[in-house]
C-alpha cells in the first residue's frame, strides 16, 4: 500500500532555515541544520521529498479538523472537559476573525505545502539524474511536486476564501510581489493541470488515487460528465486508501484536539442518532463516549484512537460514491443503488432499496465522516446549518490580507 514517508519534523523546520554564510569565525556550522544550497544535489532530493510528504501530514491533518468544526460534522462546547480555545469557538460558530491564529497556522502550512512540492519541481530541474537509481528517485520527486502541488491548490480553491462568497486564495512567488487574488475556479484548473502532470510518473495505483482527486474536483464544480469519466478510472473496490501517516512528532491531529488526545471538538449528537439508528453503523462512525462537565455525555469521534493512526485522503468508498451520484444526477438509480450498496457492504452495513440525492448526502456524510468534505457537501446540496452571513470558508487570514496589497483593506 502507498503511503506517505513516516513524519520527520526536522525535515519541514529544516527546509525552511535560510543559508548563513557565517556564525562566527573558525567556528564550525551547527551540525543539525543544513543550507538551502546543500539541498541542490542528487543525494539531498529524498531528505526534500519527505520535507514535502511530512508538511502535506500537517496541513491534512489540521484542515480536515478545522472544516469538521465549522461544519455540521464537529460541535464545540465548553462543557466538554479541555474544549477552551476560542478559536474553535470562533469555527463552529462561523463568525471567524481574520486574526484566528488556528486558521493562521493552517493557511501558512498550506502555502508551505505550495512552496515546497514547486520547489522540489524547480530544484530538480538544476540536476543531472545518472543511472537507473537517481532517475528512480527523480521520478518520484516528479510526482510529488506535481501530486502535492495541485493539493494545495485544491485546498486552497476548496476551503478558503476572500470574502463569504468569494472563494480562492493566494499564490506567491515572490515574496517582494505578493500575488493576486484566484478565484477557485483558477486554482482548480492549476491543481488539474499539476495532477494531471503527475500521473506521468505515477504506478497504477497511484494513478487511481489522481483520477479519483479530479473527479472530487470536477464533482465540486458540477462538471459531472468529467468527474464520471475520471472516476471510471479512480479506485476500485479493494483499493487501500491513499492517507497523510502520523508519528510521535507529527500526532494525528484529530487525536490530539478532536479525540482521546484532547477533545476540543466533539461529534455532532446526530452521528449518535445514526448509530443508535443502525448498530451496524458504527463500522464507520466510531464514537467514543466522553462525560461532560454537568454530566451530559458527548460522543467523540472514535476513528482514531492513537497519535500515529493514519488520515484517508481517497478512499474507493468515496470513488463509488461520486459515481453513484451521477448516476442519480443522470437519472440512472439502478447502479447508483448498487454502488451505494457496495459501500455499505465494506461495513457490514445492510443494503438499501432506493436511492435519490437526498440518500446520497446522507451517505456521503456518514462514509466520509472525518475526511473534512461534509463542509463542501453542505454548501452543494445546499444543507447550512448556521445563520446567514456566516463563513462558509476559510477566511483569508489577516497576515495575508496585512502583506498583500492586491487584497484591499
Amino acid at each position: 500500500m502507498r503511503r506517505l514517508l513516516t513524519f520527520l519534523a526536522s525535515a519541514v523546520l529544516l527546509l525552511s532555515v535560510p543559508a548563513c554564510d557565517t556564525f562566527v569565525e573558525d567556528v564550525d556550522d551547527p551540525i543539525d541544520t543544513i543550507g538551502d544550497e546543500q539541498l541542490n544535489d542528487v543525494s539531498q532530493v529524498p531528505f526534500v521529498i519527505t520535507g514535502v510528504e511530512a508538511r502535506f501530514s500537517t496541513t491534512y491533518g489540521f484542515l480536515t479538523v478545522f472544516a469538521g468544526g465549522l461544519s455540521d460534522e464537529l460541535i464545540f462546547d465548553q462543557r466538554v472537559p479541555n474544549a477552551t480555545f476560542p478559536t474553535f469557538a470562533e469555527f463552529d460558530s462561523g463568525d471567524i476573525q481574520f486574526a484566528n491564529n488556528s486558521n493562521d497556522g493552517l493557511y501558512n502550512d498550506v502555502g508551505e505545502l505550495r512552496f515546497f512540492a514547486d520547489n522540489l519541481l524547480e530544484r530538480i530541474a538544476t540536476l543531472e539524474f545518472v543511472g537507473e537509481e537517481e532517475q528512480a528517485i527523480q521520478r518520484e520527486a516528479q510526482f510529488v511536486g506535481n501530486f502535492y502541488g495541485g493539493i494545495a491548490r485544491y485546498i486552497l480553491a476548496t476551503y478558503y476564501a476572500l470574502t463569504p462568497d468569494q472563494p480562492g486564495g493566494v499564490i506567491t512567488t515572490d515574496p517582494d510581489n505578493p500575488g493576486p487574488f484566484l478565484p477557485a475556479a483558477d486554482l482548480y484548473s492549476q491543481a488539474l493541470e499539476k495532477l494531471e502532470a503527475a500521473k506521468a510518473f505515477a504506478s497504477d495505483y497511484q494513478t487511481r488515487v489522481i483520477n479519483t482527486l479530479i473527479a472530487r474536483i470536477h464533482l465540486f464544480q458540477g462538471n459531472y460528465g468529467a468527474a464520471q469519466t475520471a472516476a471510471a478510472a479512480g479506485l476500485q473496490e479493494g483499493d487501500d486508501p491513499f492517507s497523510s501517516l502520523h508519528s510521535v512528532d507529527n500526532s494525528n491531529y484529530w487525536y490530539v484536539q478532536a479525540g482521546r488526545g484532547r477533545s476540543q471538538f466533539v461529534a455532532d449528537f446526530v452521528y449518535k442518532d445514526y448509530v443508535d439508528a443502525d448498530p451496524n453503523e458504527a463500522a464507520r462512525i466510531p464514537l467514543d463516549p466522553i462525560e461532560g462537565n454537568d454530566g451530559t455525555t458527548f460522543y467523540r469521534q472514535g476513528k482514531y484512537l492513537e497519535r500515529t493512526d493514519p488520515i484517508p485522503l481517497v478512499t474507493w468508498q468515496e470513488n463509488a460514491l461520486i459515481l453513484a451520484e451521477i448516476d442519480v444526477r443522470n437519472g440512472s438509480t439502478a447502479p447508483a443503488l448498487q454502488r451505494v450498496n457496495e459501500v455499505r457492504a465494506s461495513h457490514g452495513i445492510d443494503p438499501l432499496d432506493s436511492v435519490d440525492l437526498d440518500t446520497i448526502a446522507l451517505e456521503r456524510r456518514k462514509e466520509l465522516f472525518t475526511m473534512g468534505l461534509r463542509l463542501v457537501d453542505q454548501r452543494r446540496f445546499d444543507q447550512w446549518h448556521l445563520p446567514a452571513g456566516t463563513w462558509q470558508y476559510l477566511p483569508l487570514t489577516q497576515s495575508e490580507r496585512n502583506g498583500n496589497p492586491n487584497l484591499g483593506s
